[in-house]
């Protein structure tokens, strides 16, 4: 079979389309055709071959188990075309999510359902070939997950931002009485937490950004204040703690900036949670006395397991989940797509179909 890839052929490059063949599933091995797959801005720092962690230090994804050439992406949808043999026939045919942060299977998080917490980890988009594809390997089919009559590009991205929101959020849960939870960052991420927070029940949500369109979006999603932090004489975290009434119990971070975590240390109330999810880097310095004086605990997540994209999904499916704003493109735009998130030019999420 013939298949064409969008293939990273050297860090720091852009990645090209490469025709090849495909060969057929082994084992349990799953092949779907790729009809939907979301464009994630971890891409972009994969593309440049670093993770920034300031002070001039730097994750070199040279010197990690990352394949090169790399078919990114790891917000997929697609059809099952063709099964291992030891695979159920039955699943040709089907269209499912894929579950992308796969794990070794054998190690003490695999067992205990946290693939995405592996060691040795075999992630798609990342440690193996992805969905920047016409068709896209699975290692098994319990990495699939059926969504029903869900909208499929809109699903492609509960796969990554969908599912890393659902995991923070979760533990943020539950939510003190009569407090206030914000949201730091209205790109991709953080208006899927807008959603996810409102989907779960959590009736304050401040969001902060520097963009007016997205902070519209924002309240239309269930915002009930949002404070663009690019504008207003006071300080942000002043009118952060006021708008979450002096009662800000949790802080969920899309962005990763110095500046976004400082906000949220200053900002929230004693006992509070902050969860760090954004990856755009730097380091801060931290008097250590200010966590046990606040009683404040500050986490890192890192997307979700497999029962939580189940959980998400249900959710979803029950109709309690309000969709973002898509944009669906051709695979062909995938590097004028990379270069818009790079440039800070999406609203919402990209998702390319074949």
């Amino acid at each position: 079979m013939k298949s064409l890839s969008y293939q990273l052929r050297c860090w720091g490059g852009e990645p090209e389309p490469v025709e090849h063949d495909v060969a057929p599933p082994e084992g349990c091995e799953v092949l779907l055709a790729t009809e939907f797959a979301g464009v994630c801005h971890s891409d972009v720092y994969i593309m440049d071959g670093y993770q920034d962690l300031g002070d001039g230090e730097r994750i070199d994804f040279a010197e990690s188990t990352m394949p090169m050439p790399l078919t990114m992406g790891h917000e997929i949808v697609g059809r099952v075309v063709a099964i291992g043999p030891d695979a159920d026939p039955a699943l040709i045919g089907q269209r499912r999510l894929v579950y992308p942060w796969i794990g070794c299977g054998e190690c003490v998080s695999c067992r205990a359902g946290f693939e995405n917490h592996c060691e040795s980890a075999a992630s798609l988009g990342i440690f193996r070939q992805g969905g920047y594809a016409r068709h896209v390997r699975v290692p098994h089919p319990r990495h699939l997950v059926e969504i029903g009559d869900l909208d499929p590009a809109w699903a492609s991205t509960l796969a990554c931002s969908g599912l890393t929101v659902y995991s923070a959020l979760k533990q943020l849960m539950p939510i003190k009485p009569e407090t206030a939870i914000a949201i730091v960052g209205a790109g991709g991420l953080g208006l899927m937490a807008v959603a996810v927070a409102r989907a779960l029940g959590i009736e304050r949500i401040v969001v902060c950004d520097v963009a007016a369109d997205r902070l519209r979006i924002a309240l239309d999603l269930g915002a009930t204040a949002v404070i663009d932090t690019s504008t207003g004489d006071e300080p942000t975290s002043k009118r952060l703690r006021a708008a979450a009434g002096d009662a800000l119990y949790g802080v969920v971070d899309t962005v990763g900036l110095p500046a976004t975590v400082t906000l949220a240390i200053d900002s929230v109330m004693k006992g509070a949670k902050i969860v760090l999810i954004g990856l755009q880097g730097g380091r801060i310095p931290l008097p250590l006395p200010i966590l046990p004086f606040k009683a404040l605990s500050i986490v890192g997540t890192y997307t979700g397991s497999l029962g939580e994209l189940r959980e998400l999904v249900a959710l979803a499916r029950g109709g309690g989940l309000k969709p973002m704003p898509i944009w669906t493109r051709d695979l062909s735009c995938l590097c004028d797509s990379l270069d818009r998130l790079r440039r800070k030019q999406v609203v919402g999420r990209i998702v390319l179909t074949p």
